[in-house]
């Protein structure tokens, strides 16, 4: 029974994103909504990290399944990428740096917050 309630707050907070997606007057990935909602709902302890504790584990092992639509779709356009294919190309580059430089700050961050709590 935990396992369905753990797989009704998944769908309850994608069909939220969906939602919420369709309603703003601009393109924004629903998943990206569900999951700062989520987020939100975590920190605010309305929904307890062990509400989440058994159906987590079974969705992080099988995640690749979840691309599996996406690289369809790729392959659809291939005569499309492959006509921009240099823009896609640094457009990939700009942003692995920005990710690699936002990550190591938020690395940096972290580990001074830690260094307070410690000390």
């Amino acid at each position: 029974m935990e396992i369905l309630s753990e797989l009704i707050i998944i769908i309850a907070l994608s069909l939220a994103g969906n939602a919420i997606a369709a309603a703003l007057p601009f393109a924004f990935p629903p998943a990206i909504i569900s999951l700062f909602i989520l987020l939100v709902l975590l920190a605010t302890k309305v929904v307890k990290e062990e509400k989440m504790s058994r159906v987590s584990p079974f969705m992080l092992k099988y995640m690749a399944i979840f691309f599996i639509p996406s690289g369809v779709e790729i392959i659809e356009y291939t005569d499309l990428l492959a006509s921009s294919w240099i823009h896609i190309l640094i457009i990939s580059i700009i942003s692995l740096l920005i990710t690699f430089f936002a990550t190591a700050k938020a690395v940096e961050i972290t580990e001074r917050i830690m260094r307070r709590k410690s000390s």
